[in-house]
């Protein structure tokens, strides 16, 4: 399961965010530091597929595929207040999530962070680099003594050299093209600023979307994903029922929500797909790295079947759902057999055939 990290200073909307992704009710305020402590939950990553195919199948359960989020507390300017002490729990995500504000509420204060989402950009990518340089800084010194005695470890210390370097420059390690072998070097210092990022701008209900997503994009590491969202709207809507949430999307012209668009992201930045098992039983997606052969994906769902494939027999869900009330003889025709090299794409949907 991947794991994000939100992060953004205080008043921002990053926990309306969390709560609207995870369906939870994380305690949110109009004050700076209104929590100390971490907020924790799972998102379901919306699947239109999965649910039509689901009912097509009359599965007595539907599974999502998840993402698991980590809300930290506000995070103070210049590695001050309330949230800085949490930051080494952000080397533990697969992808970094920053929530933005660009929006005037005269109920909430806006003394941290302001309401200009590419300076709050600015300033979180400072706070992030200087956090993974005081860590390599020490590294670079400690690995430096130790390759003067050991020669095998001098790549490594070339290489954490290079990456403190473009730290103290002020330059996020992403922003940067790294070797494998130098990125193994320093893997384990977990660099915060190497991690795939997410830009969340909330905006007020009634801003442009596409302006706020373009002045951000400008500014944050080429290949983040940027996206805008009105965290109020997206609250109001997980109050709903799907089939309510998706009439107020439509009226709003908002299509899915941007919720979903924000999961999607992430699947796309972590470099993720969906496949999928569908039954009577259970309709379930499950979420495998993208160019992952058909065995590795056999294992996520069972070790066993990774262990002892033999083939699979595959099919689109895309295809399932438009030919579903077709003969069983056009049905069979379509269904392909495929073996340990055959790579899985998004949408496919899986049987494997296995012995051990």
């Amino acid at each position: 399961m991947a794991r994000i990290g939100l992060l953004g200073f205080a008043n921002v909307g990053k926990t309306t965010i969390f709560n609207a992704l995870t369906g939870l009710d994380a305690i949110t305020a109009a004050h700076p530091f209104a929590t100390t402590e971490p907020n924790v939950g799972v998102a379901k990553v919306p699947d239109s597929r999965l649910d039509e195919a689901a009912v097509l199948e009359e599965s007595a359960k539907t599974v999502y595929a998840t993402l698991d989020l980590l809300d930290l507390p506000a995070i103070g300017k210049a590695g001050e207040g309330v949230g800085a002490q949490f930051i080494g729990r952000l080397r533990e995500m697969d992808a970094l999530a920053a929530v933005l504000r660009s929006f005037e509420d005269g109920a909430v204060p806006t003394d941290i962070g302001g309401t200009d989402p590419v300076t709050q950009a600015e300033d979180l990518l400072v706070e992030l680099t200087l956090a993974d340089f005081e860590v390599f800084d020490r590294r670079r010194d400690k690995i430096g003594r130790e390759a003067t005695s050991d020669p095998s470890k001098r790549p490594a210390a070339d290489a954490i050299a290079a990456a403190t370097a473009v730290l103290e420059e002020g330059t996020p390690l992403r922003a940067v093209e790294w070797t494998e072998s130098q990125e193994l070097a320093f893997r384990d210092l977990a660099p915060l600023t190497i991690k795939p990022g997410i830009w969340i701008v909330n905006i007020a209900e009634d801003a442009d979307p596409g302006a706020a997503a373009e002045s951000v994009k400008a500014v944050v590491p080429g290949g983040d994903t940027v996206v805008a969202l009105s965290a109020k709207i997206e609250e109001e809507a997980a109050e709903l029922t799907s089939e309510e949430r998706a009439e107020m999307f439509d009226e709003l012209g908002l299509g899915e929500g941007a919720l979903a668009t924000v999961v999607r992201a992430a699947y796309g930045t972590l470099g993720l797909l969906s496949f999928y098992t569908l039954g009577p039983k259970e309709s379930r997606a499950w979420t495998v790295r993208s160019g992952a052969a058909a065995p590795e994906a056999a294992g996520k769902i069972h070790s066993d079947l990774e262990r002892g494939f033999i083939r699979s027999e595959v099919c689109h869900m895309d295809v399932i759902i438009f030919f579903f009330q077709a003969d069983d003889g056009i049905r069979d025709g379509l269904i392909r057999l495929e073996g340990k090299e055959y790579v899985v794409t998004g949408g496919d949907a899986l049987m494997v055939r296995f012995s051990v």
